[in-house]
């Protein structure tokens, strides 16, 4: 299948249900070599990020701040509720896919080149697989460290 007009290949994978990583793990665990987690924040009073990083890393939030230039303050984590009731994304399912102009993305540089990724598709029942340069191509992200060593 190919993403837009850009003619980008990816594969749709239909599962189980799935809200956590361990879920994944447990349901799906063909999906999980380098599946890629995308947490949203809002930056207070501004817009909203969608950060990617690998499955289990966790994220950095003063590095988080550094990437969009503001206060580590003005960072706010998102509630599963608020993001599904606000952007549309299921729990589980959230996507790093810029669904309106008040969304930027951020990927963890330790992305770059790790060649098929598997992403959330916005349904916690299907999952996005692609190559990480298709996808980098597609969404256009600000690419930087954003993790917890």
């Amino acid at each position: 299948m190919f993403a837009g007009s850009n003619e980008i290949p990816y594969t749709v994978h239909t599962h189980p249900k799935v809200c956590t990583i361990d879920d994944a793990e447990r349901l799906v665990p063909h999906l999980t070599h380098n599946l890629i987690k995308t947490v949203v924040f809002r930056i207070k009073d501004s817009h909203w990020i969608l950060a990617a990083v690998n499955g289990h890393a966790r994220i950095n939030y003063k590095l988080l701040a550094r990437a969009f230039g503001v206060n580590r303050k003005l960072i706010r984590a998102v509630s599963p509720d608020t993001v599904e009731e606000q952007l549309g994304f299921e729990i589980g399912g959230t996507g790093p896919f810029p669904i309106m102009d008040t969304v930027k993305i951020v990927v963890d540089e330790s992305l770059s080149g790790v060649g098929s990724i598997f992403c959330g598709s916005g349904n916690n029942t299907v999952t996005i697989e692609m190559d990480i340069t298709d996808l980098i191509r597609l969404i256009s992200p600000i690419i930087t460290k954003i993790t917890k060593d």
